[in-house]
Formats: structure tokens, sequence, C-alpha cells
């Protein structure tokens, strides 16, 4: 199967970077492109249980050894 090319109005899901002092952990968040600057770098309307932010300029991440993803990072959706 092809690598899905990012386009706007696309789902993906945005890794926050969670807090230094660990009240929030890094967590995959649903997130609409808004915008297209490359295959890899996108901006993003990232959806949270506490409201709506704009992210510019993220950069798509690949999984981890131990399968997570840097936070700040885009990644497409796991297949369920």
């Amino acid at each position: 199967m092809p690598t899905p090319q990012p386009s706007v109005g696309r789902v993906v899901h945005y890794v926050s970077y969670g807090t230094p002092g660990g009240e929030y952990t890094s967590q995959c968040r649903a997130a609409i492109i808004t915008a297209v600057h490359g295959p890899f770098f996108v901006d993003l309307a990232v959806l949270n249980p506490e409201g709506m932010f704009f992210n510019c300029g993220v950069t798509h991440g690949e999984p981890r050894a131990d399968g997570s993803y840097e936070g700040g990072s885009w990644h497409w959706p796991e297949r369920v």
C-alpha cells in the first residue's frame, strides 16, 4: 500500500508534549490538517478535551523502538 500524502482536511494524530512536572503525560490527540508545506510538514487544528488549539509547522514523526512518538509531532492514525 502506498504511503498516504497529507492534504487539507485529513485527520491525523498529534502527539502532545506533556508537562515537565508530569501533571499531564504525552498523549495522541485528534488533529485536522489545515495547511500542507511538504510531505512531512503541516499546520494542524488540534482537538483536546480542554479545547482546540492551532499548531503551525508540525513535523511528521516516526515511531520509536517502543512504539511511542516524540511530543510535538504528527503521524497517521493506527489502523484498528
